[in-house]
């Protein structure tokens, strides 16, 4: 099984080395829209997905991933696999897993407001309600802390910190690297920011951290 990392805008961010990986593949597991935006991108070679056989999630990634294991699948994720994805996952569950680094969300963020990838002490995936919950105890513990957002969008996060009494420091950024890309330092701004954002929360009591700009 190859885990195959695109960046947060393919067609700025796939590798040499990805396209190759995806180009040589019989068996490709990706989502619908991310097939739709590699189909048929000409860099050092060409995507051609029409001779090739295609899963497309749905339903759990494990049963997925379970299910065609042995198929030799070259899945197509996201931004960077290892970063709060699909590749840990696939390396806990399987033997020979290879992985193929792409440009994280996360680094896409702190490339755009030069802070450094290394500065934030804690990462939540908001799978639920109650990894909000995570975010909360990170930023009352006074810890620099990136969201990656799915299915809890950023008005519920805003709502909960704001109701919590939190004065934080933030950064985000919605589909960055894409055309329609925005960016926010204000959290108000985040209540109409879509699922495709990344965030970096900063307590204002951390004196001693490295301050958001």
């Amino acid at each position: 099984m190859q885990i195959v990392g695109v960046g947060p805008n393919p067609a700025r961010f796939l590798t040499v080395e990805a396209i190759e990986r995806i180009s040589q593949a019989d068996l490709l597991i990706s989502s619908e829209s991310m097939l739709r935006e590699i189909d048929g991108f000409r860099i050092e070679a060409e995507i051609d997905l029409s001779d090739k056989e295609i899963v497309v999630w749905d339903g759990s990634v494990r049963e997925t991933l379970t299910e065609y294991a042995d198929n030799d699948p070259v899945v197509i994720a996201r931004g960077d696999p290892t970063y709060m994805g699909v590749g840990r996952l696939a390396s806990l569950l399987f033997d020979d897993v290879k992985i193929v680094p792409g440009v994280s969300s996360l680094q896409a963020l702190t490339a755009r407001f030069g802070l450094g990838f290394h500065e934030v002490e804690a990462h939540v995936n908001l799978h639920s309600g109650k990894d909000v919950k995570k975010v909360v105890e990170n930023l009352g513990a006074g810890r620099t802390t990136a969201v990656l957002f799915g299915k809890v969008r950023p008005a519920k996060v805003v709502e909960v910190i704001e109701s919590t009494g939190l004065n934080v420091k933030v950064i985000a950024g919605e589909r960055l690297w894409y055309p329609d890309e925005r960016l926010a330092t204000e959290l108000h701004s985040l209540r109409d920011f879509s699922e495709f954002t990344v965030a970096i929360f900063e307590p204002d009591h951390a004196s001693s951290k490295p301050t958001l700009r």
